[in-house]
């Protein structure tokens, strides 16, 4: 395993491209963010207790934490608004400093950025907005906006056409879609280890070595 991104052995023409969620952040904070506002809607007075509760019922494996907590506040609101509310938000996230210095530095040495993530899009793009990145990255590919979820091949292949005659790495976390297909298409592929923070845990004995990176990194930088 390697320490940094910045370890792996990348050709000087090569596109950067990375996924989002549990890779450029963790996941769960825009979860917490995502209950904080549900708990802002329902009562101002209450954010603390209301969040708690469904951050608390979400970890002992419910996973309709939402309709839990209907059931036991009387609020008025509906499950859909509630939703609505989390999906759209601009959520309470942030890279780690040492992330973000590698974004900053990879945007003033010309090396081109993209983003290659599963999700709707008004919810990735507030992601990238709050992470204070959207002028950095020269491409983004949402699966909601191309019609297209990891691993199909045409998510990949969009960034041929953007970048014609140009080598590719994947930085990634999701073993059962982010890289048995950039491993097919030849790119480099490099895993972002989880450190017990990832919303979907890093089972590597479960998959074959065709859906394993090339190469693990515990920091980006």
């Amino acid at each position: 395993m390697l320490t940094s991104l910045s370890q792996v052995p990348l050709e000087d023409n090569c596109v950067l491209v990375f996924d989002l969620d549990d890779t450029l952040y963790s996941e769960r904070d825009f979860l917490r963010s995502g209950f904080r506002e549900i708990a802002r809607s329902i009562d101002p007075n209450r954010i603390d207790e209301i969040q708690s509760f469904l951050e608390l019922s979400w970890v002992n494996g419910n996973q309709d934490p939402i309709s839990s907590l209907l059931d036991r506040v009387e609020s008025g609101c509906k499950k859909a608004d509630l939703l609505k509310i989390y999906r759209e938000h601009v959520p309470d996230i942030r890279l780690k400093n040492e992330t973000y210095e590698f974004m900053k530095a990879a945007e003033k040495s010309q090396r081109s950025l993209g983003i290659l993530t599963d999700g709707r899009s008004i919810t990735q793009r507030n992601k990238l907005l709050a992470l204070g990145i959207s002028k950095s990255i020269d491409e983004v590919v949402i699966s909601e906006e191309i019609g297209f979820s990891k691993p199909a091949e045409e998510s990949y292949r969009h960034f041929h056409k953007v970048f014609p005659h140009r080598t590719f790495a994947y930085v990634g976390d999701n073993l059962a879609k982010d890289f048995v297909t950039p491993n097919r298409l030849g790119w480099v592929t490099v895993g972002m280890l989880d450190r017990g923070e990832n919303i979907h845990a890093q089972d590597i004995d479960r998959f074959p070595g065709e859906y394993h990176p090339q190469y693990w990194i515990s920091n980006i930088a």
